[in-house]
């Protein structure tokens, strides 16, 4: 490692980037455990100084994909929701009765991350899905059936990459966020082609999009959402690009009920005002969520007419279908009940 180091960690003005293959080892080496906790405090605080670039990013990321356990979808093709892992601290989750509306309509949906993860150390969409009674299946045959029942997967860090997950307490120590935070909600490990990213700044669209190329996906949805999330704004508008011709532009509905603080809702009530969404009952986020659902369900089909989506999960909500799909996991996944 001390050889990396002389060359990311010298200071701005003799720095110089690692090779592909440099970046490849590092990271082995990192994951493996053969560097001390100063050496890998002192490589990711010189990658967060100089920033990683793309040849970097590629190694960073091949060295972590092999030592992933893979769920092979096949013809599901189902859409990756590539959300970063340290959650949310400033807005309650509206996705996890979006991801039911939209498998709902028809849609396949997978996701995966980890909780108190730096440098937000947010409440995560899974956490919420736990307090609404869903559990996390653990082997990759149950999650393969969840997903063809259900229409909605969800994979743990801690079963996906143990080696990535063991890493979590040195990066809470560390606090900050890391090239990690980037390249682990870009693992695949649904080995899908169908990805929708959150970012949190528009300079990072074009670099997400070259990661997601590299892992293989082929249809990709990139929105600067709600905390770098993909939940759309729900008071403004929101910009989705792909790595295709089009661009979506999204233009909601003023939400009166939008919270900006989770100060004001716990994780119960958050899970709360998803079960209402589910149940179509009289809410003020319903029309946040159908937008949510709306890019979800573009993003598994891969068109523009986010018109024609919104029509579609207005009807899964409307026939109970969102709601029958949120029963249909939880039943599914409740006996692997997680505390988290």
């Amino acid at each position: 490692m001390i050889e990396y180091l002389k060359k990311v960690g010298v200071g701005k003005e003799k720095w110089k980037d690692l090779t592909y293959e440099e970046a490849y080892n590092a990271q082995k080496l990192i994951l493996y455990g053969k560097v001390t906790d100063i050496q890998v405090g002192a490589f990711l605080s010189a990658m967060r100084l100089k920033y990683a670039t793309a040849e970097e990013l590629n190694g960073f990321i091949d060295a972590l994909r092999e030592e992933t356990n893979f769920i092979d979808t096949d013809e599901l093709k189902p859409v990756d929701l590539s959300i970063g892992y340290d959650g949310k601290n400033k807005s309650i989750h509206i996705l996890p009765a979006a991801i039911f509306i939209a498998t709902g309509a028809g849609a396949k949906v997978v996701g995966h991350g980890n909780e108190k993860v730096p440098s937000k150390f947010g409440l995560t969409y899974h956490e919420v899905l736990s307090a609404m009674g869903c559990g996390i299946q653990l082997s990759p045959d149950n999650l393969l059936k969840t997903l063809e029942l259900s229409g909605f997967s969800f994979y743990h860090q801690k079963y996906l990459n143990p080696k990535l997950a063991s890493l979590l307490p040195k990066r809470q120590e560390f606090g900050l966020r890391t090239f990690l935070n980037t390249i682990e909600k870009m693992l695949n490990p649904f080995k899908t082609t169908k990805v929708l990213i959150g970012v949190a700044h528009n300079q990072f669209i074009t670099k997400y999009i070259q990661i997601g190329t590299h892992v293989g996906f082929k249809n990709i949805f990139v929105v600067k959402g709600l905390e770098g999330g993909i939940e759309p704004f729900p008071n403004r508008e929101t910009k989705v690009c792909t790595n295709k011709i089009f661009s979506i532009s999204i233009l909601p509905k003023e939400l009166k009920g939008y919270i900006k603080s989770e100060k004001n809702v716990s994780v119960k009530e958050n899970a709360d005002i998803c079960i209402s969404v589910l149940k179509n009952e009289k809410n003020p986020f319903r029309e946040w969520a159908l937008i949510t659902a709306a890019l979800i369900i573009s993003a598994y089909r891969f068109n523009d007419d986010i018109k024609e989506s919104i029509s579609l999960a207005e009807d899964s909500l409307n026939s109970g279908a969102a709601y029958e799909s949120f029963e249909l996991y939880k039943s599914l996944t409740a006996k692997s009940k997680v505390i988290f």
